[in-house]
């Protein structure tokens, strides 16, 4: 089985881990040891979350059709500066509740359940996956990211709904409201509506992250480039963020696709990628992307 170095995931992990006295070895229970992963997780996902809002928004704004009035399409700077001129530098914190709550279930389950899976994988497995084998990590990180993604979406759905333009006016005053009005359209199918594509997205950033992260720190080390340190891991999250933005943009786009179709005119995943490449091409898939990878490094 091959092995790899640490991965993001695990470096985040590790930070939250109490670190025992040599002569009073820990005696907290590993329940409450993965319930403490939880919480840090979370609370440190919120904060970079907070930071990259802008990014989150204006990312948002450029993977839909409708598009800010004025703005360039796909021009960041551009989207960015005609929201701050004609909707005040507050729209730019667009959904910013919604998404604090979408990190304490989202980050909270993906990194703070990480290793409480791969812990029960590794027993399950009788020694057939080893502790640093690349594939208990993706089988790990896959469940992980599987169920945050899936529980978080409803709140997922009102950061996305939140950010959008509207022609006509926004429809929800705040958080609340816009759950409440969510729910009035029909019901847990509203608030659930894009889950598949949410799930697939969760899935795919993080089993890229893993991987690309891990190969490249191991290629700059081995050749001599970059030495164990901050150099190395912000190289590391760069490369890596660029991997997880080329495959999960296109399941990004999809995703703002459907959650913000509340009049359901597109049938699901498939009918949403169909009409995406019939009438605005393949490129539409990386709509956003230059925002989608300067937020990674951030959330990494």
């Amino acid at each position: 089985m091959t092995t790899i170095t640490v991965s993001p995931l695990e470096e985040k992990v590790s930070q939250l881990e109490p670190v025992a006295s040599p002569a009073r070895p820990s005696t907290r229970s590993d329940n409450t040891q993965y319930g403490l992963k939880f919480v840090g997780a979370a609370v440190s996902n919120m904060v970079a979350s907070a930071v990259s809002n802008p990014l989150d928004i204006i990312k948002v704004r450029q993977q839909l059709r409708t598009q800010t009035p004025g703005a360039r399409a796909n021009a960041f700077w551009s989207v960015g500066l005609q929201m701050a001129r004609t909707e005040g530098i507050s729209s730019l914190m667009g959904g910013f509740t919604a998404s604090m709550l979408r990190e304490i279930v989202y980050s909270g389950l993906r990194l703070g359940s990480y290793e409480y899976f791969k812990d029960k994988i590794y027993t399950a497995s009788n020694g057939a996956l080893t502790k640093e084998g690349l594939g208990l990590k993706v089988v790990a990180a896959s469940i992980a990211a599987a169920i945050g993604s899936a529980l978080a979406n409803p709140a997922d759905l009102v950061k996305v709904r939140m950010q959008a333009y509207y022609p006509e006016g926004r429809p929800y005053r705040n958080t609340p409201h816009a759950f409440a009005s969510i729910w009035r359209e029909g019901g847990l199918r509203s608030l659930y509506r894009g889950v598949d594509a949410t799930t697939v997205r969760g899935i795919v950033l993080s089993t890229s992250q893993i991987c690309s992260y891990d190969q490249v720190k191991q290629v700059l080390k081995r050749r001599g480039i970059l030495e164990e340190g901050i150099g190395l891991h912000l190289t590391a999250s760069l490369f890596a963020g660029l991997v997880c933005s080329i495959t999960s943009n296109p399941v990004d786009v999809v995703k703002v696709r459907l959650m913000t179709d509340k009049n359901r005119q597109l049938n699901g995943v498939l009918d949403c990628i169909k009409k995406i490449i019939v009438n605005e091409g393949p490129l539409a898939f990386f709509k956003g992307f230059g925002m989608c990878w300067g937020r990674e490094p951030i959330l990494s």
